[in-house]
């Protein structure tokens, strides 16, 4: 009976792995959201072993297998922000290394493992700082430890179920299934394109998607008023304004200088934001224990020797495969481990992963600092939230064992178990997605990537319109609206913004939140369990 367990637990882990890396590798490049994926897990998880009937074994077996699942979902966001940057930036290579699909594939999990080794690394280094000297919270680890001894969790698991059974059959329903057309239409025509004096009011389809209703509902209120800000800002703002003003330009040039303007003005905000939290984090932790084990022994100090000596030979190569120089080298290191080490802080407090935020702290200086080519700034962009992500994905779910009082060891095995599926299945899901549905799609749009892009071609746009967008981009960050997903609805068709925000105000208009968590997550697992599939029927 043991060893079946264990055989269970081990066919799950290796399941669940792959299914979080599949399904954040889809919504990071659908979305410009990356939603925790544990608590899904720790619900799917519930469900297998009530239906298995290993009732007892369910809180300790929940935490191992979300822990592991979750690395390959944070590697997947990280992944689908930063690497169809290179599409954006130039499509020749990009779709030269697509044409080789085995080639792109290694790389692609090559990178994933190296870049997430490295940040598993690093909470390893910090991991006493941040959990025990610290004491942070990490509020995902608070739900998710939650979740796994909450009495209605049987309950929760079931509506996990009904949530993905729904959106599976619907899915099914609209696009068809064994060769039959589907009977549900994929849009619904309420507004044409109108114009209205100098107001042009744009098509509107409420395509019947419910990835972007789920996704919505649980990112919450965060989406709504900067959702709402762009089409608003759009149809009364910049419309009217390209017509009088800019008319020399086509709109594509319009939006796509304007929204530089404001990547711009983010960028240098968040920038000045980030020298004097970094340098207070490196001036703050110069005596505290930051390359403490936490087991103790020489042979561990034996392992953990032979572990980094191993590490850092195959990031070297990878990166001279890239043709990073030495210092180059060091800089992307040094500055990867600093922004890591914040990244967790912050998610231990707020429960939120900046990604973003400090890749292009690292990524502009690089470009102004060393003579970087475009696969190298996506490189490095990538790397940083590689690190940044996982490392933040290691504490979080050591939070949950240190909750649950489970033993470290077992932890650390089931984690670098998750990296090492989620690296070997990484490469071929994104090859799947891109090659089948193409970036820049409504059903990969890549709105991150796209965003990244326009930060790195700056300097190709009309400067009076790259003022503009800066002024409002820099006003949008004094008043506390997130100008990446204003950015976000400007770049975006408006149906996909649209659909995000009815989600967002049904969050808001609920009584409990909490309580539709998991028939939403269900839901959005479900579509994006249907469209992997499409790739491959």
């Amino acid at each position: 009976m043991v060893v079946a367990v264990h055989i269970f637990i081990g066919i799950t882990t290796l399941l669940l792995s792959m299914f979080s890396t599949a399904v954040m590798s889809y919504i990071a490049m659908a979305t410009p959201i990356g939603p925790w994926i544990a608590p899904t897990l720790v619900l799917i998880t519930a469900l297998l072993f009530r239906f298995f009937s290993y009732k007892k074994q369910i809180s300790e077996a929940a935490i191992l297998i979300t822990v592991a699942g979750s690395v390959g979902g944070i590697a997947a966001i990280a992944l689908g922000f930063s690497l169809p940057t290179l599409y954006f930036l130039d499509q020749h290579l990009f779709n030269a290394w697509m044409g080789r699909p085995v080639l792109f594939s290694l790389l692609v999990s090559i990178i994933t493992f190296f870049g997430g080794w490295f940040g598993l690394w690093i909470a390893n280094r910090i991991e006493s700082t941040i959990l025990i000297q610290q004491e942070l919270p990490f509020p995902i680890a608070q739900l998710v430890y939650k979740m796994v001894v909450a009495a209605d969790q049987i309950k929760k698991s079931y509506d996990l179920a009904v949530g993905f059974c729904s959106a599976f059959l619907f899915s099914a329903l609209q696009d068809g299934l064994l060769g039959y057309a589907g009977i549900i239409p994929k849009s619904i025509v309420i507004i044409r394109s109108i114009p209205v004096s100098f107001v042009r009011l744009p098509f509107i389809s409420f395509d019947l998607w419910p990835l972007l209703w789920a996704i919505g509902f649980v990112t919450g209120q965060m989406i709504v008023v900067p959702l709402a800000v762009a089409i608003i800002l759009k149809i009364l703002f910049l419309d009217p304004m390209h017509l009088f003003c800019f008319a020399h330009c086509t709109t594509t040039e319009f939006i796509f200088a304007f929204c530089s303007g404001m990547v711009l003005a983010s960028a240098v905000f968040g920038v000045m934001q980030m020298f004097p939290v970094l340098y207070g984090a490196m001036c703050k932790n110069r005596t505290d224990r930051w390359f403490y084990y936490t087991v103790d022994g020489l042979r561990i100090s034996r392992v953990m020797i032979l572990e980094t000596g191993v590490l850092f030979s195959g990031l070297c190569c990878l990166l001279f495969y890239f043709q990073f120089s030495v210092v180059m080298q060091l800089y992307l290191l040094a500055f990867s481990y600093i922004c890591a080490y914040q990244i967790a802080q912050i998610a231990g407090r707020i429960g939120l992963a900046q990604l973003g935020r400090f890749a292009t702290f690292v990524m502009v200086p690089a470009m102004f600092l060393f003579n970087v080519n475009k696969t190298q700034i996506v490189f490095i962009a990538l790397f940083v939230e590689l690190c940044g992500g996982v490392c933040t994905d290691i504490l979080c779910g050591r939070k949950v064992a240190y909750l649950a009082g489970i033993a470290p060891r077992r932890v650390y095995r089931y984690q670098y178990a998750g990296l090492v599926i989620s690296s070997c299945v990484i490469g071929g899901v994104f090859w799947l997605l891109i090659n089948h549905f193409g970036l820049g799609s409504p059903e990969l749009f890549a709105q991150r990537a796209q965003a990244r892009h326009l930060l790195v071609a700056v300097q190709s746009f009309d400067y009076a319109i790259l003022l503009l967008g800066s002024f409002f981009g820099y006003g949008l960050s004094i008043v506390g609206i997130h100008p990446m997903l204003v950015l976000g609805g400007l770049l975006m068709p408006i149906t996909i913004s649209l659909g995000l925000i009815v989600g967002g105000v049904g969050a808001m208009v609920v009584a409990d939140k909490e309580e539709w968590y998991p028939f939403w997550s269900g839901v959005f697992a479900a579509n994006s369990v249907w469209m992997l599939l499409r790739t491959v029927m």
